[in-house]
């Protein structure tokens, strides 16, 4: 029997053999590790929720929604009174739970609408692209908001097919609780309308009136718990957290731009994606060729006005590889139908050889893997940098609140300290360096937060001031600052701490890739300065 052709009793053992997949290629990832900004603060208010019963970071009201804290939360408790075990090692066992079900989902809507062999090689890419991996292995909202977006489309699916109330009731409740994850999630709240009128299945305005009350309870219930979270905060359930910042700067409303935008989602797409390969795109032509040939007007209408609305958040936002998350899943069901088009082409050829069929199959698998293993290993690189990036800033920033006095002040470098523009006009301070550190912190790009006083540290990941890297952000102008501070201080290293580099097979693998980044070796080196 042929490896793809499956019946519908092999359905949890492909469910299982996913669920193996996702969690054993991020099993080298795991620990009570937290790193950045957000993360932290769905951490901490985990923490509160569990503490207190009430959503609060730092004392302050949060302009994260609740969503991640909400689902964090019993994770956390779990880890911390019944295994008496760190409670962030619920962040890594949190983001594993969201990817998986993300994965599982975008089979059964492969399974649904096109083959189930499609529907495995989707999951297996998402499972795999580097944006979803490095933010399911921290406490990030991503991976819970397009789990619950494709889960509400999964159900939207069934509901179009069998007209049952609470496959309706579901979809709609999990296209609320997406919002409650990730704001930007708004832009999808048309997407399941379109699908009701659209379908040809059923025709919406035909729909008895219990079905559009169930549908609006269902978004409610989703979304409750931010309404309710609201209300308390601001007693109006409709003032949002982000009230707190000037919301016009995190959009842009010059047409220029979003012009731009839409060219890079169409460059990232079709030339990089989350593989740094124009192979899935290549491939994801012939699958887009042969929906078409088979009149498969329908797959089109599903994934369409599904990745139109999902880039739509991006053009305002701005092409960031983590808000394409939720354009992920259609992009590679075509890609993976793509796949299949061409092992069925592949496959017709070698029956005209005397090659065995089963050894074929064999044969194109192996080439397949072989294809694709190099691609897949800047995921695994770029996972294993930051994960010694974790370990290292946590063990150094530890260091340095158990070998410094209260008042010391520590400078670093922007991505430890917090000191983006958002944050700062918000009066957050919450990122893991001050966590872990309990110290006040200070940027190495915002010179106006420094003391002058005789307790202050110099904290730098050395790592960023090395060629290649300081191409990134700021990093060549806050290298000259470190350099210069140093001598105007008179600051002597007193401390430092090294990461592992990658292992060396993956390295050679990665250079059969089409983007060998054997020029970059990610090994954190961070160091601690201190006045003499």
């Amino acid at each position: 029997m042929s490896p793809f052709r499956y019946t519908h009793k092999h359905h949890y053992i492909i469910l299982v053999s996913l669920g193996l997949l996702t969690l054993l290629v991020r099993w080298p990832f795991q620990g009570p590790y937290l790193y950045d900004g957000d993360p932290v603060a769905y951490f901490v208010g985990a923490e509160s929720l569990l503490n207190t019963g009430t959503y609060f970071i730092d004392g302050k009201i949060p302009f994260w929604p609740i969503g991640t804290s909400i689902t964090l939360a019993p994770f956390v408790w779990f880890f911390q009174s019944v295994l008496n075990m760190n409670g962030e090692y619920a962040s890594f066992w949190h983001g594993f739970l969201f990817a998986y079900l993300t994965v599982a989902f975008i089979y059964l809507i492969g399974k649904r609408l096109l083959d189930m062999q499609t529907g495995i090689i989707a999951a297996v890419l998402f499972s795999l692209a580097e944006s979803p991996f490095l933010h399911s292995i921290n406490a990030a909202s991503d991976l819970g908001a397009i789990a619950m977006l494709t889960g509400a489309i999964l159900f939207m699916l069934r509901f179009l097919d069998n007209q049952s109330p609470w496959q309706l009731l579901l979809s709609m409740f999990l296209l609320g609780a997406a919002i409650v994850f990730r704001w930007n999630y708004i832009f999808f709240i048309p997407l399941l309308f379109i699908y009701l009128v659209g379908d040809k299945r059923i025709w919406a305005f035909t729909l008895v009136p219990s079905f559009w009350i169930l549908s609006a309870l269902g978004f409610l219930l989703g979304i409750i718990p931010q309404l309710i979270t609201n209300y308390s905060h601001y007693q109006n359930p409709f003032i949002l957290g982000y009230s707190e910042l000037d919301i016009s700067s995190q959009f842009s409303f010059s047409p220029i731009i979003w012009s731009l935008n839409f060219i890079r989602i169409l460059y990232r797409v079709l030339f990089t994606w989350d593989f740094y390969s124009p192979l899935l795109a290549f491939v994801g032509l012939f699958g887009i060729v042969s929906l078409w040939n088979k009149l498969r007007r329908d797959v089109f209408w599903w994934f369409v006005p599904w990745i139109v609305l999902g880039a739509g958040s991006v053009v305002y936002f701005g092409v960031k590889p983590r808000l394409l998350i939720p354009i992920m899943p259609p992009l590679f069901l075509i890609g993976g139908h793509g796949v299949s088009v061409v092992f069925a082409v592949a496959k017709k050829q070698l029956r005209n050889t005397k090659i065995p069929p089963r050894l074929a199959l064999w044969v194109l698998g192996f080439f397949g893997v072989l294809v694709f293993l190099p691609i897949f290993s800047r995921t695994l690189i770029t996972a294993h940098g930051h994960h010694q990036e974790k370990i290292q800033m946590q063990k150094v920033f530890r260091w340095v609140g158990e070998n410094s006095d209260p008042e010391t002040l520590i400078i670093t470098q922007s991505e430890y300290a917090g000191q983006n523009h958002d944050w700062q006009r918000a009066g957050w301070d919450i990122w893991a360096s001050k966590r872990y550190s309990n110290r006040n912190m200070a940027s190495l790009s915002h010179p106006e937060y420094w003391k002058e006083n005789e307790n202050t540290l110099l904290v730098i990941n050395e790592f960023w001031f090395q060629g290649e890297n300081m191409r990134l952000d700021d990093t060549r102008e806050t290298g000259q600052r470190f350099d210069s501070l140093k001598v105007a201080r008179n600051m002597e290293l007193i401390q430092e701490f090294v990461g592992k580099s990658e292992p060396l097979f993956l390295k050679k693998l990665n250079m059969l890739s089409f983007y060998p980044i054997d020029f970059m070796v990610y090994r954190p080196r961070f160091q601690v300065w201190k006045s003499r």
